[in-house]
């Protein structure tokens, strides 16, 4: 019986080959998990010069499932995805149950600075865009999109989609 060749013929090809790279994995709805989730998110983009955004990202997303849905109550979880291409594609998802949607906050309103919701803005200001969807019954998936050929750091000359 002849071997059939399903491997890649090098290394580069195997890295970037026909579609993104992806992982997922679920994680106990307790707070002691967002450090492990952070550190699996940062270990897949070891040596993209990113690794900090993507620690900041995931933080942000795990945090405020756990704050906020079902995910951070006794027996709750939390997926994390990450897909890599030219972007990083992070996304967590929730058990849903909260009282509010997700929403990327303006810096100021009314010349006031808002004391919760600045986290989702950072992510924006690193991210090339961000994104929810889902309900507040089903649960929520947070996303954002981060590109690997920039050179990092906040971003302020770009102008970020928010898609819902």
């Amino acid at each position: 019986m002849a071997r059939r060749n399903l491997g890649y013929g090098s290394s580069v090809e195997w890295l970037r080959g026909p579609g993104p790279m992806s992982w997922r994995r679920t994680y106990p709805g307790r707070a002691d998990q967002v450090v492990v989730a952070r550190k699996f998110a940062v270990s897949l983009l070891a040596g993209s010069g990113r690794e900090g955004e993507v620690e900041f990202i995931v933080a942000e997303f795990v945090s405020n499932a756990l704050l906020y849905t079902r995910s951070g109550h006794v027996g709750g979880w939390f997926g994390l995805e990450i897909a890599i291409t030219e972007l990083a594609y992070i996304a967590v998802t929730d058990l849903g149950g909260g009282r509010t949607v997700p929403t990327v906050r303006p810096e100021q309103v009314g010349g006031e600075l808002h004391e919760g919701g600045r986290g989702l803005l950072g992510v924006s200001k690193l991210a090339v865009a961000i994104g929810i969807h889902g309900s507040l019954d089903g649960g929520h998936t947070v996303w954002a999109d981060l590109d690997l050929s920039a050179d990092g750091g906040v971003r302020p000359d770009l102008t970020t989609r928010v898609a819902m």
